[in-house]
């Protein structure tokens, strides 16, 4: 009797109508699944897996950054397993600087040094098994010239390569001078008006869209936007002194050619595809002045 009074009890309070007021709020528990363990590596295993993991990118490596190719892996893997003495290894390293230096000569060095002392790279006037010798009887101490006065010697076919350079472009200058067509400015600046345009004037805060070609004496041609297919853009003070000033009398339209004597243009030092004392001679299509 009282088990069954206690549920009609219980029963009866269920049944009274909830009181007004704020609602409880339901508390959920989030159960968040227990992470598996995560079991240790033995350190053998580890440690040959790390290998194999990195030999793609190490053979990548040593046949983009060292130059070995795939039919010198095993004389690689030699070195790799440690087979060397420090000794040999020196050796090596020596072979392979000696190596470098001697590919250098005969794609870099010699090339340079024709232009230079010839005025072209590709002539005959540095012989590399002199070179060769010489480099080797100086690091010998073997050879009856110093390195100051065998440095003298050097400048010295330099300096008579500048002279021709210079008498060349000065007669090539005095030969432009003389066509009737060819004006000349107080800075020395020569050109020849192909078609004159009617737009505005070009000013020092400008920048401008051109056409061009660019020539050497020889009739070289070392720079073309034509080439690009594509005109080029650039302040009008950016530019060397010889086209600065000859933008600023260039109507938008214009069409000139201009002969650049060396102290307007790179001077005695030359550019990357300019040798030191060089003429420029340039097409120039001034297309217009570019709106900021």
């Amino acid at each position: 009797m009282m088990a069954l009074a206690g549920t009609l009890c219980l029963g009866a309070v269920a049944s009274q109508p909830a009181k007004k007021g704020k609602k409880k709020a339901v508390k959920t528990t989030v159960v968040t699944p227990a992470e598996p363990a995560i079991e240790p590596v033995d350190a053998s295993t580890f440690s040959y897996a790390f290998g194999v993991a990195q030999a793609p990118s190490l053979k990548q490596y040593v046949e983009q950054r060292e130059g070995v190719d795939s039919t010198h892996y095993e004389d690689f893997i030699a070195g790799l397993n440690g087979q060397y003495s420090e000794a040999e290894i020196a050796k090596f390293k020596a072979i392979v600087a000696g190596s470098g230096i001697a590919e250098q000569n005969k794609t870099q060095i010699i090339p340079n040094l024709n232009k230079s002392a010839a005025g072209d790279e590709k002539a005959d006037f540095v012989k590399n098994d002199l070179l060769v010798k010489g480099l080797i009887d100086g690091i010998r101490n073997q050879s009856t010239l110093t390195a100051d006065s065998a440095q003298k010697i050097f400048e010295q076919q330099i300096k008579y390569r500048e002279q021709i350079v210079k008498k060349e472009n000065q007669d090539f200058l005095a030969t432009y001078a003389k066509n009737d067509s060819v004006k000349k400015t107080a800075s020395g600046l020569l050109y020849k008006v192909i078609k004159q345009g009617e737009g505005a004037l070009p000013t020092d805060t400008d920048k401008v869209s051109v056409n061009y070609e660019g020539k050497l004496i020889d009739g070289t041609v070392f720079d073309s936007s034509y080439k690009r297919n594509k005109p080029a853009t650039f302040g009008v003070t950016q530019v060397i002194k010889g086209w600065t000033e000859a933008l600023k009398m260039m109507p938008v339209g214009s069409t000139y050619e201009l002969c650049i004597p060396y102290e307007l243009a790179y001077g005695e030092r030359g550019s990357r595809n300019i040798p030191p004392y060089s003429t420029l001679v340039f097409k120039v299509e001034l297309l217009d002045i570019v709106k900021k």
